[in-house]
């Protein structure tokens, strides 16, 4: 609610707005280097509907964000749906070429598989342009009605905000479903950040409100995926 009555309300409200905030869990963001080729299997769907889709495991899922001027580390969540107001919409409509236009972003949990080195679980992150696997990805889960259900060479090409791309090779499907919970999976809500219109000047602008969850890396390929 945007209105507090009564003074115990009040003070509540204002112990909590300058009560310390804890850092959430820290995201292993899926990286990779210019050239550098691994091995993945996703561990969450796209959709309930999937065979393989398991409940303890959730899904990924697509998140529409602003960034505030095109600054990848000042990354959050559009409200307009959600509270029919959101500062990022408003600084859009305010200027178009500004950088602060809606974006979406796939977010999914992965197991990460490099040579030599164990198995780890990881975020991948991806804009939805040409340049990155989403569009693929969401054709592949539609045709295919899974993505859990093989592995994948991920491969990254470039170094660069403008030549850097993302590819995806299917490997051989394994009709066997693949236990996804035996691994420890982070909790997607934290990896986005959803931040209340009256937060969000202060946050965009330069705040720390709501600013607690790590964005992902420059490298990871979000940067340049829009």
């Amino acid at each position: 609610m945007s209105i507090v009555k009564g003074l115990s309300n009040i003070n509540k409200r204002v112990e909590q707005d300058n009560a310390p905030r804890e850092s959430g869990p820290k995201i292993n963001w899926l990286k990779l280097k210019d050239g550098e080729t691994v091995g993945l299997r996703f561990l969450q769907e796209l959709d309930e509907s999937s065979p393989n889709y398991n409940e303890k495991a959730g899904l990924g899922f697509l998140a529409i964000e602003h960034q505030a001027g095109g600054n990848f580390l000042r990354r959050a969540l559009c409200t307009m749906d959600e509270e029919g107001r959101c500062f990022g919409c408003e600084q859009h409509n305010r200027d178009f070429k500004a950088g602060w236009r809606q974006k979406s972003r796939l977010y999914v949990n992965v197991l990460v598989l490099r040579e030599g080195a164990e198995p780890e679980v990881a975020v991948l992150a991806q804009g939805n342009g040409p340049k990155s696997v989403t569009g693929w990805l969401l054709e592949y889960a539609g045709d295919a009605g899974t993505i859990t259900g093989q592995r994948f060479k991920y491969k990254r090409t470039g170094s660069g905000q403008k030549d850097t791309s993302y590819t995806l090779t299917p490997g051989k499907f394994d009709d066997t479903v693949y236990d996804v919970t035996q691994h420890e999976l982070f909790d997607l809500d934290t990896a986005v950040r959803d931040i209340p219109y009256e937060q969000q000047e202060a946050y965009y602008l330069g705040g720390n409100a709501g600013g607690d969850s790590d964005a992902p890396a420059k490298d990871t390929g979000t940067d340049v995926d829009w």
